[in-house]
């Protein structure tokens, strides 16, 4: 349980770093707006470098992925 939720804040953190989440307060309003193009960009990119990651542990390792 902890551990997911250590996973969703980093995410979170990693999205507003990416700028694909705003945060804004005003007063005693907290807005946040998600840009779905930036979000789209950036989990394409996540998912392109977790595959690359994946494949070069599994050909340095000597095996293979199979599916």
């Amino acid at each position: 349980m902890i551990r997911m939720l250590m996973f969703v804040g980093l995410a979170v953190v990693g999205l507003v770093v990416a700028g694909a989440i705003h945060i804004q307060q005003n007063g005693n309003m907290l807005e946040v707006t998600v840009d779905e193009k930036k979000l789209e960009e950036t989990v394409e990119e996540v998912i392109k470098d977790g595959k690359a990651v994946i494949s070069k542990t599994a050909s340095a390792k000597g095996g293979g992925i199979s599916r």
